[in-house]
């Protein structure tokens, strides 16, 4: 598979080995939050589609993922479509394809048809849980940004209001026009023949499907129904996603190419052109393959670099590709270009388009084992191409990554960990269903409330599970402070030492380190055990410090979040990295006067108050 960019947009090619293929696939993505779950698997079906004989295109739309442009740009409804005919056009004059096939899943499955009967000429079309009703698909937005929003003023959170007059859910929206033109569309109205072909995949052959199906074949297409079993395991949180083997395989058999026997394709990764490459308004990006062909980036340059500043390394937060949940990076990188940095958004081991390094890899063993390691080889990658320090940059998961990366590689000088969970890794540490909230607050809120009590002795409440959760609380606590007096008497090397020692060497070393956190966060339970409540005990070092911020929510899928974060750290990089000395003396003017992209306007005002008020 090679990186490729064409008309703005950012994808990748799966080329089949060693012959000429007939068919070309265009995958088409789903909207948002879905793109994110289903990443690794649909990057595991371009691999198997392209073991079978066909060329493979998938991409990032206009607005999303690593391509051009924001999702509150005007026309989205009709830039995704074009970009659609668009790949369809490369792939065939990249590849000399004579066959043509569209494939997309949920909202991509809906552009697709459309897609499909803008253009003309499409053989295959394949759909996958298609939303077929532009109105039914809004309201399943508002209902998931609804119960996502109940869920954490439940845990005691308030966020700020999204803009006003658009839908979205976990980080990503949709504007006005879109949502106008969205509401618009009903497949089973259409009125133009879209493939001589279609296949599609549904949770059951439900009435709307069939109807849907009927449609098609009036229009004189023959059209399959499949079952899509898998449907609930693979669009789910990335960290858990599942590859719906049974649902592709079902597909290849259908495209004619299911007669190879299954198994794990052979996956090489090849450097994209030099010519690739995706420009914005202050900078352009260029996807790289380094170390190897092992590991998968982009590299974001300014057009106006601020001499002798350092890049910012960006690592995976869970099992999210280098995007980042609500796009995040992507737009952190390009709002840092405007202050004239330079960054590099990479994916670890077996996340996103990096490769595995062994085929059982799960995200355990990627962030216990080999996590470290690879935010290393993007410091390495960093240096080699003119930059000879680096910040670490990380969100969750990716903090802790972050934060031990700083302590191991002598290059990187400055740290931001936002919402560290845990400072060591004690076995499994992701789990289904993670409430992301300090178990300490929860606990203090409930013994207040006489509701909870009462649900407690009446056995409504799991009191064995609070027993234990508040038994292991107590436990870690004392064994906390137990290591740290066997430490002093004894030099025993413990697991609170191993934190403490981790701590006093970034300071140390001299890396300026900011663990940043929102107010209710669950690694202020980490925190409070080791180094007392908020830090306190921090506040001795120099080049540590804690800092807490309201209304932040743990993934940062809040728009406002996301915003007070990047203001954090750009104060972060002005005050405690760039004007240390280290690397260059800034002006203020240097990191303030600049464009801010789009989705900043709104909040940065409402951004800096806060941080001034803090």
């Amino acid at each position: 598979m090679t990186p490729v960019t064409f008309g703005g947009c950012s994808g990748w090619l799966h080329r089949p080995a060693g012959t000429q293929p007939e068919t070309g696939v265009v995958l088409c993505n789903p909207f948002g939050y879905e793109a994110l779950c289903v990443y690794r698997g649909w990057r595991e079906f371009a691999d198997r589609l392209a073991a079978r004989g066909m060329a493979v295109l998938r991409f990032d739309y206009p607005g999303t993922g690593d391509s051009s442009g924001n999702e509150d740009d005007p026309q989205r409804m009709r830039a995704w479509l074009d970009s659609i005919e668009a790949a369809a056009r490369w792939l065939r004059a990249e590849t000399a394809v004579t066959r043509l096939s569209l494939c997309g899943l949920r909202l991509g499955a809906t552009l697709a048809a459309l897609a499909a009967e803008q253009m003309g000429g499409v053989d295959d079309l394949v759909l996958l849980m298609p939303a077929s009703s532009g109105k039914s698909y809004i309201r399943e937005l508002e209902l998931q940004h609804q119960s996502w929003l109940s869920s954490q003023q439940a845990l005691g959170l308030s966020l700020d209001a999204e803009t006003a007059n658009t839908v979205g859910a976990h980080g990503f929206r949709l504007y006005p026009d879109t949502l106008e033109s969205l509401a618009k569309v009903d497949l089973e109205r259409t009125t133009r023949y879209p493939a001589r072909r279609v296949l599609l995949q549904d949770l059951n052959e439900s009435a709307r499907l069939k109807r849907l199906a009927a449609h098609y074949q009036a229009l004189g297409a023959q059209t399959d129904l499949q079952f899509f079993g898998e449907y609930g395991k693979f669009l789910v949180n990335p960290s858990y996603s599942e590859t719906p083997r049974h649902a592709f395989a079902s597909v290849l058999e259908w495209f004619g190419a299911g007669a190879i026997a299954e198994r794990e394709p052979v996956v090489e990764m090849l450097a994209g052109a030099t010519t690739a490459r995706i420009d914005f308004l202050h900078g352009h990006e260029t996807p790289v393959v380094f170390a190897g062909a092992h590991y998968a980036g982009v590299f974001c340059q300014p057009r106006h670099a601020l001499e002798g500043a350092p890049a910012v390394l960006f690592v995976n937060t869970g099992g999210v590709h280098r995007i980042g949940d609500g796009r995040f990076t992507v737009l952190m990188a390009r709002y840092l270009a405007a202050k004239g940095i330079a960054s590099l958004r990479m994916d670890l081991s077996g996340l996103g388009d990096s490769l595995r390094r062994d085929a059982a890899l799960s995200l355990d063993k990627v962030y216990a084992q080999y996590a470290v390691g690879d935010a290393k080889a993007g410091v390495d990658w960093l240096v080699a191409a003119g930059y000879p320090e680096t910040v670490m940059f990380g969100v969750c998961t990716g903090a802790y990554v972050s934060l031990h990366t700083a302590h191991a590689h002598p290059a990187v000088v400055g740290c931001a960990a936002v919402n560290l969970p845990f400072f060591t890794w004690d076995g499994a540490q992701t789990r289904p269903g993670a409430r992301h909230v300090a178990a300490s607050v929860v606990y203090r809120r409930a013994m207040r409330n006489p509701r909870k009590w009462l649900r407690l002795l009446t056995g409504q409440a799991n009191g064995r599970m609070i027993a234990i959760e508040l038994a292991r609380r107590l436990g870690a606590r004392v064994s906390a402070r137990a290591g740290t007096a066997l430490e002093w008497l004894l030099g025993q090397r413990t697991p609170g030492g191993i934190v403490r020692r981790l701590v006093r060497e970034l300071e140390r070393k001299g890396v300026q380190t900011a663990l940043i956190y929102g107010s209710l966060d669950e690694g202020l339970d980490a925190l409070e055990i080791h180094f007392g409540p908020r830090g306190n005990r921090l506040a001795r070092l120099k080049n540590v410090d804690v800092e807490l911020v309201g209304k932040v929510d743990h993934a940062l899928f809040s728009q406002s979040a996301r915003n007070v974060v990047m203001a954090r750290f750009e104060q972060f990089l002005r005050e405690r990295v760039l004007n240390a000395g280290r690397s260059v003396a800034v002006p203020d003017r240097g990191l303030r006067v600049a464009h801010i992209p789009p989705l900043c306007r709104e909040h940065e005002a409402t951004a800096r108050i806060a941080i001034n008020r803090d």
